[in-house]
C-alpha cells in the first residue's frame, strides 16, 4: 500500500460548502483545525472561495499534482469526479458518500464500475460509505468525526463509521489517543488485510484494534495475523441470524458462518471482545504496555463478598488465584489488622485507609506468583477513594505488572474513576467484566509464545480421483457417490469397515457370511433423494434375516426413488465403545486454497457422535489447516475425550488413531477442495480401531 494513502502531501475535498454543518465542510474544517501542514483544496463549482481560500470548480482546475481526493457528494455524481481523478492522475481516493453496495441493486453496480475504473488507472480507494481517516502522525483528521482524541500508539480499523465515533468519544473522555483511525466502509478496494500488513510496519503503531462485520479474505487474514508482532483486538458481530441479515443490509456483504469467524479469530490469536466498552478497555490496557506474563492473579479488597466473587470469576475465566509465598504472608500479617485475611484474595477490611491499600498493593506486586493485580474498592464512609486512585496511578508507573481497578458503586466512586481514566488506566464497576478482560489479555500473551501454525501445502496429496470427482461436480450441492467417496477415503488412509456395494442379493449373502453381524444401508445417493424412509438395518446376524431385510430395503428405495434393483451397501457391524463425529463445511469456493482464492477454507467440527450429537452439543471447531498439536488440544477440550482416555477405570480407546483420522480428514479437504461438506457420523472407537462407518461427501463448485 502506498504511503500517499495515509500520508498525503496534498488533499482536495470535493463537496465543501459555505454551510458549516454539511459533511464536506466538516471534513474540510477538521483538516484545517487539526493542524495538517500539507496542501488542502476545497472543490465546489457553486463557490469561488471558502473562508477566503480559493474554491475550485473541479479537480482539473487545481494546478499541480494531488495525492488524495476526498469525495463528499451524492452517489449519482461520484463517477464524474472519479473520471476527473483519473485524468488528473491522483494517487488515491476516499469516497465518504453512501448509496453504493450497501443499498444493493444499482448502488452495487455503480460501486463495481467506479472500483474497476480506479483499479485500471492504478488509483487506490478507501470506501465508499466511510467516516474517513485520521492520521495523527501528520496531524491529519480527514473525517467527519466530532473530535480527534490525539496521538496514541493504537491504530483502529473499523468497517462501521458510527462505531468509530463511539470509540473516539470514549477516547476523548479517557485521554487515550490513536496513531491512525481508518474507516474502511464497503472495502471496495483497500481492505483490512492490506491495512494490517501496512500498520505492522508503521513505527507509530504498537497495537491494532478492529471492528469487522465480514472478512475480505479470511484465509489471508489468518495468515497475516499469525505473522503479526503487534497485539490485535477484534470485535466481530454476527452470532445471530438477525445480526447476519443486518450486516448484509449494512455493508452489502454476506456474513460468514460465525463458528468459522470464531475459529479464525482463535487461530489468528486475536484478542476477541464483545462490545465497544470492552474494546476500548482492551485498547487502554494494551496502550499502557503492561502485560501479564502468566495466569496468577492477586486480589486486594476492602470487602469480603466482592473478593469471593472475584475468586469465582478468576476460575470461571481460566485464571489462577496466585499462591502467594510465605514471606509475603508474613509481611502482610505483621502490617495488617489481625482480622484481615492474608491469603489471596487479601481482605484489608472495610476500615482500610490509603496507607493500608498502598502497602498491600506494593507487597502483592512484589510476589513472584502474582502476574496481574486486581484492586477492589467499595465506598465505605472513611474510604479515601481519590487517594487510592492516585496511589494506583503512581504504583502502576513503577511496576511492569498490570493493575486492574474495580471500584464498585456509582456516584461515590466516580471521582476516583475519573483520575484513573485521565491516566489511561483500566477501571470498572463490574468484577465479571474485569476478570474476563484479564483472561483475554493473559491468554493472548500465553498463546503468542506457544502457538504453532501449518501451511496448506504440508497437507496436499496428489489426489488420484480428481477426474472422477469433477465429473459429478455442479454449481449445486451434490452428494458424491459412495464408490468415489470410499476410494478417496482409502487413498487418504481413513479406515472404513469391511463393506460392499452391490444390487445383487447373492453377493450380499456371500459377503455377510464372512463378517456377521452386518448392517444394510441405502447408498448416499439414494438417501439424498428421500430420507423419510427406513434406509438402515442394524445388527443382522442370520442369512434368513439378511434376505428379509435386503428385500425390505430394496422395496423402500424403489418406492422412494423409482430405481429397480437398487444398489445396497452392506458393512461389517462394529460394536462401539464410543461414537464420535467429524463434520466439515467449506467457507469459500473450490479455489479456496489457491493463491487468489477467497474465503476461510474448511471448518471442521468434532465431538461426541451418534444420534444425540445435536443434543449433547459437545463440539469443537478446527479451521483447516491446523497442526497436530492444536488438533490434540481441541480434542482434549471435548467432554467425550474423558471416556476416550479411560473414564473410571475403563480401558483407554484408540485416541492417537482418532487424532490421525482428524488430520487425514484435513488432508482430504485440502487435496479435494471441491468438497463442500462432509458428514462422518458415527465414527466408532474401540481400544484398537477408529472406523468411519458412515461417510457422506457433498461437492460443489
Amino acid at each position: 500500500m502506498k504511503d500517499s494513502i495515509l500520508f498525503p502531501k496534498s488533499i482536495a475535498v470535493v463537496g465543501v460548502s459555505q454551510d458549516k454543518d454539511k459533511i464536506g465542510s466538516v471534513i474540510y474544517n477538521n483538516v484545517i483545525e487539526g493542524g495538517y501542514s500539507g496542501k488542502i483544496y476545497p472543490v465546489n463549482p457553486k463557490y469561488k472561495d471558502i473562508d477566503g481560500k480559493t474554491c475550485y470548480p473541479d479537480i482539473l482546475s487545481i494546478g499541480g499534482g494531488i495525492d488524495m481526493v476526498c469525495i463528499v457528494i451524492p452517489s449519482q455524481f461520484v463517477e464524474a469526479i472519479v473520471d476527473d481523478c483519473i485524468k488528473k492522475r491522483v494517487q488515491s481516493v476516499i469516497i465518504i458518500s453512501s448509496g453504493f453496495k450497501e443499498t444493493g441493486g444499482e448502488g452495487k453496480k455503480l460501486e463495481e464500475k467506479i472500483t474497476i475504473k480506479l483499479q485500471e488507472a492504478g488509483i487506490r480507494l478507501i470506501g465508499p460509505n466511510t467516516l474517513g481517516i485520521i492520521n495523527n502522525s501528520i496531524n491529519l483528521n480527514l473525517s467527519f468525526g466530532r473530535k480527534n482524541p490525539g496521538k496514541g500508539t493504537t491504530a483502529f480499523i473499523s468497517q462501521s463509521g458510527a462505531f468509530c465515533t463511539a470509540i473516539l468519544d470514549l477516547a476523548v473522555r479517557d485521554n487515550i489517543g490513536f496513531s491512525k483511525v481508518i474507516s474502511i466502509g464497503n472495502k471496495a478496494d483497500i481492505s483490512e488485510n492490506e491495512l494490517i500488513e501496512y500498520l505492522q510496519r508503521d513505527k507509530d503503531t504498537q497495537s491494532i484494534a478492529i471492528y469487522l462485520e465480514e472478512f475480505r479474505d479470511g484465509k489471508d487474514f489468518v495468515e497475516i495475523a499469525q505473522k503479526a508482532t503487534k497485539p490485535m483486538i477484534i470485535i466481530a458481530p454476527g452470532s445471530s441470524q438477525k445480526a447476519r441479515e443486518a450486516i448484509s443490509s449494512h455493508t452489502g456483504s454476506l456474513a460468514t458462518s460465525y463458528d468459522t469467524t470464531l475459529a479464525a479469530i482463535e487461530k489468528a490469536n486475536l484478542i476477541k471482545v464483545e462490545s465497544s466498552e470492552e474494546l476500548f478497555d482492551m485498547i487502554k490496557v494494551i496502550s499502557a504496555n503492561k502485560m501479564p506474563k502468566g495466569k496468577g492473579v492477586g486480589i486486594v479488597t476492602n470487602a469480603g463478598g466482592p473478593g469471593i466473587m472475584a475468586t469465582d470469576f478468576t476460575e470461571i475465566f481460566g485464571l489462577n488465584i496466585a499462591e502467594i509465598g510465605e514471606k509475603t504472608k508474613e509481611k502482610l500479617s505483621k502490617n495488617l489488622p489481625l482480622q484481615s485475611n492474608t491469603n489471596n484474595p487479601v481482605d484489608i477490611l472495610g476500615d482500610a485507609l490509603l496507607d493500608r491499600y498502598e502497602f498491600t498493593i506494593k507487597t502483592l506486586l512484589e510476589d513472584v506468583s502474582v502476574d496481574s493485580l486486581v484492586v477492589i474498592l467499595t465506598p465505605q464512609l472513611i474510604t479515601d477513594i481519590v487517594g487510592v486512585a492516585k496511589c494506583i496511578v503512581d504504583i502502576q508507573k513503577q511496576t511492569s505488572k498490570p493493575i486492574f481497578s474495580c471500584f464498585l458503586g456509582g456516584n461515590d466512586v466516580e471521582d476516583g474513576n475519573k483520575i484513573l481514566r485521565a491516566y489511561g488506566m483500566f477501571v470498572s464497576n463490574n468484577i465479571e467484566d474485569s476478570m474476563r478482560l484479564i483472561s483475554n489479555i493473559t491468554n493472548y500473551v500465553i498463546q503468542e509464545n506457544t502457538y504453532s501454525s501449518r501451511k496448506t501445502s504440508d497437507l496436499m496429496l496428489k489426489g488420484r480421483h480428481r477426474k472422477a470427482l469433477k465429473e459429478e461436480l455442479t454449481d449445486e450441492v451434490t452428494v458424491l457417490t459412495d464408490d468415489i467417496s470410499f476410494k478417496i477415503a482409502k487413498e487418504i488412509g481413513i479406515q472404513l469397515p469391511h463393506q460392499l456395494i452391490t444390487p445383487n442379493r447373492n453377493d450380499v449373502i456371500s459377503f455377510a457370511s464372512k463378517y456377521f453381524p452386518v448392517v444394510l444401508k441405502a447408498t448416499s445417493k439414494d438417501l439424498a433423494h428421500k430420507t423419510d424412509f427406513k434406509g438402515v438395518f442394524l445388527d443382522i446376524r442370520t442369512i434368513s434375516e439378511l434376505e428379509s431385510k435386503f428385500e425390505e430395503l430394496s422395496n423402500n428405495i424403489e418406492k422412494a426413488t423409482g430405481i429397480k434393483s437398487p444398489e445396497i451397501l452392506v458393512q461389517e457391524m462394529i460394536e462401539p465403545k464410543v461414537e464420535f463425529f467429524i463434520g466439515a463445511n467449506r467457507e469459500g469456493d473450490m479455489n479456496i486454497y489457491q493463491k487468489n482464492g477467497l474465503g476461510f477454507g474448511h471448518l471442521l467440527a468434532i465431538g461426541q457422535g451418534g444420534i444425540y450429537t445435536e443434543v449433547y452439543k459437545d463440539i469443537e471447531h478446527i479451521l483447516v489447516p491446523e497442526t497436530i498439536k492444536n488438533v490434540t488440544k481441541k480434542l482434549n477440550s471435548t467432554k467425550v475425550v474423558q471416556i476416550i482416555d479411560g473414564y473410571r477405570g475403563k480401558p483407554p480407546l484408540a485416541k492417537q488413531k482418532l487424532i490421525e483420522m482428524i488430520d487425514k480428514v484435513q488432508r482430504m479437504l485440502v487435496t479435494y477442495p471441491e468438497i463442500y461438506s462432509i458428514d462422518m457420523n458415527p465414527i466408532i472407537l474401540t481400544e484398537t480401531r477408529v472406523v468411519a462407518v458412515d461417510l457422506k461427501i457433498y461437492i460443489k463448485n
